[in-house]
């Protein structure tokens, strides 16, 4: 009897021990996945190749000994913009004509920006500065549907967007042309806003003549029907009025082929 329980005991200690060896690989070594990708778009490798690259393009003509930029000159140009990817600088300036100072933040707000805005106009003394809103701006767009689910940050700055769209708040049954259309009259009257701001915050240089506040309108969806891009100008120092606005001696140098596009239009 003790002879064949110790020959069973041993018998299934041979097994524990074989499952064990058999099992001991798969638990030791990790298996191998393919990690998901995060999101679709450009890898980080491709980006960071285009960086560099842009640099070399930029540098060509320009030798090792040379001596550095100076900061010798006032910006003729101070641009507050959204940061819509779409938007670029050459929309509003020719790189040859000059410098120009860019800040941009959600839905081109001045207040977040006010920092940066000070310095260019008290500091490096530009002239003009310029606030353009977009059509299909995303950033108002998300102030429309609700951002509580953001993170404070974004929070924070979408909150100061309360003041200029108050008259314009979104509300539930519009249809999707009334929506587009509200959010059209939504980024002007924030433009305004902004405009309004940048008078009262730099009203000494405004009445000396040393700064022009300018707002206007980047027209990506084309929704004025001028094409997708095209730039209307829409406030001129607080003056809202087309015919006031083409009238100014702020605008004798535009070329007449644009001057249709000095004041606002409707909406298609």
């Amino acid at each position: 009897m003790a002879r064949t329980t110790l020959f069973t005991f041993s018998l299934l200690l041979t097994i524990l021990l074989g499952l064990l060896l058999t099992l001991s690989p798969a638990v030791s070594q990790p298996t191998l996945e393919a990690l998901p990708k995060i999101r679709a778009g450009t890898p980080p490798h491709s980006v960071l190749g285009n960086i560099m690259g842009s640099n070399r393009q930029f540098m060509q003509g320009i030798k090792a000994t040379d001596p550095g930029r100076q900061l010798t000159q006032a910006p003729h140009l101070i641009w507050l913009a959204d940061p819509d990817p779409r938007i670029s600088p050459e929309m509003v300036w020719e790189r040859k004509a000059g410098g120009i100072y860019t800040v941009r933040n959600l839905a081109n707000q001045l207040e977040p920006a006010a920092a940066a805005i000070d310095y260019g106009v008290r500091s490096l003394h530009g002239t003009i500065l310029l606030i353009t809103g977009n059509t299909d701006n995303q950033a108002i767009a998300q102030f429309n549907e609700g951002y509580e689910h953001l993170g404070t940050a974004i929070r924070r700055e979408l909150n100061q967007l309360h003041p200029p769209l108050a008259r314009l708040l979104a509300t539930t049954g519009k249809s999707a042309e009334e929506m587009q259309k509200l959010l059209v009259r939504q980024v002007e009257s924030n433009v305004d806003y902004q405009v309004s701001r940048a008078l009262e915050r730099y009203r000494d240089r405004v009445d000396s003549g040393r700064l022009v506040v300018a707002g206007g309108v980047i027209d990506l969806a084309n929704h004025y029907g001028g094409g997708p891009g095209r730039l209307y100008l829409i406030n001129l120092n607080g003056e809202t009025e087309p015919g006031k606005i083409r009238q100014s001696s702020h605008v004798v140098r535009v070329p007449p082929e644009m001057r249709d596009y000095l004041g606002r239009r409707s909406a298609r």
